[in-house]
């Protein structure tokens, strides 16, 4: 598809942070999109390794690159990255992730069908992958594929223990609905992405790709990995955080199994976090 040099169809945010091991991956992928009407703007947080000298590398002119004088913080930098997009739909890819070649086809694609009016939010299946880009789990599936009201979402996401929508990697979502809702909240930072998707439902109903169009890095630089051990008790507070708005329609049993299967889920990511440590 042609580039618009007006308003582009999507902005693709990058916000960034002494990704210099894998950055030059995150950007390739993302220019690497079948479709090319796209903005790509990095927001690098005051890195102190040659992350911005290595983006800065690349020449094209759909790039943007801004750096901050100080470091914010994951919150405040990814709400810097989509403060001021131009697109009509929205991206933040983390700069370890990767995007396949089709996923900004295939999501604009949903989003601009008429017959999927009144979609907040599209998403896919993901690939798990280990710092050397090997796939570790080739598709992650915890949702059935097409459209899904948020009540279905919300109460199975709890009963399931863990983040059945996807990373930030994995949605894509219109640019007008961000002026509607508060942005990224790092109040429980192993669920600062539930709880902007959360917010984004409030607005419309989910959209699932049934198949892989990205990949979420696991590696000891992720943020994820950083506060693994919090995983457990922090979902527990996002689920009582959900249950307490009765719009969601979430049940006793529903936050007893959610508990159960919280604490599998945070032991499997917590080993599989500490192999990497280990191996890395």
């Amino acid at each position: 598809m042609m580039f618009s040099h007006n308003r582009p169809v999507v902005s693709v945010v990058v916000p960034m942070y002494n990704n210099s091991r894998f950055i030059g991956d995150t950007i390739r992928s993302i220019l690497g999109q079948s479709f090319s009407d796209f903005e790509l703007l990095i927001y690098d947080d005051h890195s102190t390794d040659d992350s911005v000298e290595l983006a800065s590398s690349f020449s094209d002119s759909r790039i943007k690159i801004f750096r901050s004088p100080v470091n914010l913080g994951p919150e405040k930098n990814w709400n810097r990255a989509i403060s001021d997009v131009r697109g009509r739909y929205v991206k933040l890819v983390c700069g370890d992730d990767i995007l396949f070649s089709e996923c900004l086809e295939k999501q604009v694609g949903v989003l601009e069908n008429p017959v999927h009016a009144g979609i907040s939010l599209v998403s896919c299946q993901r690939t798990i992958i280990d710092p050397e880009g090997k796939p570790l789990i080739k598709k992650v599936n915890f949702m059935s594929g097409g459209r899904i009201e948020p009540v279905d979402v919300i109460r199975k996401m709890i009963r399931m223990g863990t983040n059945i929508i996807g990373e930030p990697v994995c949605g894509l979502y219109p640019a007008e609905l961000i002026g509607k809702i508060n942005g990224y909240s790092a109040v429980v930072p192993y669920t600062i992405d539930l709880d902007f998707w959360m917010q984004l439902l409030k607005h419309g109903d989910l959209y699932m790709i049934d198949e892989p169009l990205c990949a979420f890095r696991i590696s000891n630089l992720s943020w994820s990995s950083r506060i693994g051990e919090l995983r457990h008790s922090q979902f527990l507070e996002f689920m009582e955080q959900a249950a307490s708005d009765k719009s969601h329609e979430v049940t006793d049993l529903d936050m007893f199994i959610g508990r159960i299967n919280s604490a599998v889920q945070s032991m499997t990511s917590l080993m599989g976090f500490k192999l990497f440590a280990n191996h890395e």
